[in-house]
């Protein structure tokens, strides 16, 4: 079997032909018809003058099209960059310049700065390719890429606020697509939903492991709404689905009573870019009994590398709040602050998590200095705080910068989190340091809060001490109407901190 998912799919397309690959609404593509579009595309961007190594940017819609554009980037040898489809133009060309890329393929308008850059219809690309003849668009002599090639690159943004180019080699992207596959269980029959969009991680690996597998993906053009998910799962036959914890929380609240026959009906699901509280592995065991929940660590740089089945530790109330635990290839170890090896590690003594594999990233493009403090001697140095168990789970205390010092003691906003998040009347809660007012103790906790029914401030604050170390409990309560996030929903810490900024200057 090849390592290279586009040749791969070519031969899947041999020995299952008529196989549904991906499905869109009332849009289809067989296997042999994914492998046609793949080596036309690769042959219409050969003809373009792209070459092996060229950086060659797409609008990365939830669409058929855009696996064939991707897939077909890699077929020709050049390195796929996604791109959001929401994007401006102004990112839009940032990311073009930084790559020295050879093509932008979009619809999207690029303003001012269309002249700067080399424009191809990502729409015309397609029809092209679909109507007309492999000779037609022209041969490609197509030639295996070494493992260490880069096949892709992601963009994410740092605290910087600046996009970084994750580098993905093919031996990168094989490794995360069997990490997936493995630690999921992706079968071949499997009618994979991905409500995501393509451009992002999560997606990007869900995708490349469903069609490792031979299965069939089944797009969604946005993760906000639950009748279109409920179209997929009921007429299409999904039998998994991945998605990240504030939409299935969102999906929950849409659907209302029937969330549990539809999402019910779903053989797994994996819910990643972020950790379910333990009220919420709870809830959603209870809700989805036959359902697999599985809850994956992972990010742009490794792909998914720690899984919990959430079924088998939701009864056990320590490792109910795990965040994983390695794959077999997936090589941890934790890290003091100096930078040694850890022997020992429990949650008074935590270290910083460090990973190690053929999952790794090859670096960032053209960040030297960030890849060389990012990658030391083969480990990808993380900025999160955890320890382990004896069983070899993995728990997660917060980003460094996230961790709470309240007079010396170190607060996990993570372990604050979970167990304020079991009082029954908040909906969400999420908590950060700040600045102590009295200047003794150097920062406190402070909650922010969205409120459910029948909450009461007072009996929070008889609930928390019985629930926590003095140290731990927030001192100040901040109640909002949603817990701000990122466009992929993630809690942003950073807009928390300046809310309370602002709170203090106002005096309120």
């Amino acid at each position: 079997m090849s390592r290279i998912l586009a040749e791969h799919v070519l031969t899947l397309a041999q020995s299952q032909p008529e196989k549904q690959a991906l499905l869109f609404k009332k849009e289809s593509l067989s296997y042999s018809e994914l492998a046609d579009l793949i080596v036309k595309c690769a042959g219409f961007l050969s003809g373009l003058g792209i070459r092996k190594g060229d950086r060659v940017l797409f609008t990365a819609l939830s669409k058929p099209e855009t696996v064939a554009i991707y897939l077909g980037i890699q077929y020709a040898g050049a390195v796929a960059v996604s791109m959001d489809k929401n994007a401006t133009a102004e990112a839009g060309w940032q990311i073009y310049s930084d790559t020295d890329a050879s093509l932008y393929i979009t619809d999207k308008p690029c303003g001012e700065y269309a002249g700067r850059m080399r424009l191809f219809s990502l729409r015309e690309l397609y029809h092209a390719c679909v109507e007309t003849t492999a000779e037609t668009v022209g041969r490609l002599e197509h030639s295996s890429p070494d493992r260490e090639d880069i096949a892709e690159m992601i963009f994410t943004t740092g605290t910087t606020g600046k996009p970084k180019g994750v580098m993905l080699s093919y031996r990168a992207v094989y490794q995360i697509s069997k990490n997936t596959i493995d630690g999921i269980g992706i079968l071949p029959d499997d009618r994979v939903l991905v409500p995501l969009p393509l451009n992002h991680s999560l997606a990007l690996r869900e995708l490349r492991g469903a069609l490792w597998q031979g299965a069939t993906v089944v797009l969604q053009n946005g993760f906000t709404f639950a009748r279109e998910m409920e179209k997929n799962i009921v007429e299409l036959g999904c039998t998994g689905m991945v998605i990240v914890p504030a939409s299935l929380e969102l999906t929950r609240s849409q659907m209302q009573d029937i969330f549990s026959e539809i999402v019910g009906k779903l053989r797994y699901i994996e819910v990643g870019a972020g950790s379910l509280t333990v009220r919420q592995r709870k809830e959603f065991t209870a809700l989805l009994p036959a359902t697999k929940l599985n809850n994956t660590w992972g990010s742009s740089e490794t792909g998914g590398a720690l899984f919990t089945n959430v079924n088998e530790v939701v009864k056990d109330p320590v490792q109910i709040a795990v965040i994983g635990k390695p794959l077999l290839g997936v090589v941890i170890r934790m890290l003091d602050a100096d930078g040694q090896e850890m022997p020992h590690t429990d949650h008074d003594h935590p270290g910083r998590l460090a990973l190690k594999g053929d999952m790794v990233m090859s670096g960032y493009w053209n960040r030297e200095a960030e890849t060389k403090d990012a990658l030391r001697d083969g480990w990808l140095v993380t900025n999160d705080m955890v320890y382990t168990d004896e069983d070899g789970y993995v728990y997660m205390l917060g980003r460094a910068d996230d961790i709470i010092n309240v007079g010396g003691e170190k607060v996990s906003p993570v372990e604050v989190e979970n167990l304020a998040g079991e009082f029954p009347a908040i909906r969400e809660c999420a908590c950060i340091g700040v600045p102590d007012p009295k200047e003794t103790l150097g920062q406190i906790p402070v909650l922010f809060l969205v409120e459910g029914e029948g909450f009461s401030l007072e009996e929070l604050k008889k609930y928390l001490p019985t629930r926590m170390e003095r140290f731990k409990v927030p001192q100040e309560f901040v109640t909002v109407d949603a817990l701000p996030r990122n466009r992929m929903k993630k809690l942003d810490r950073k807009t928390m901190r300046a809310l309370w900024e602002q709170r203090e200057a106002l005096g309120t």
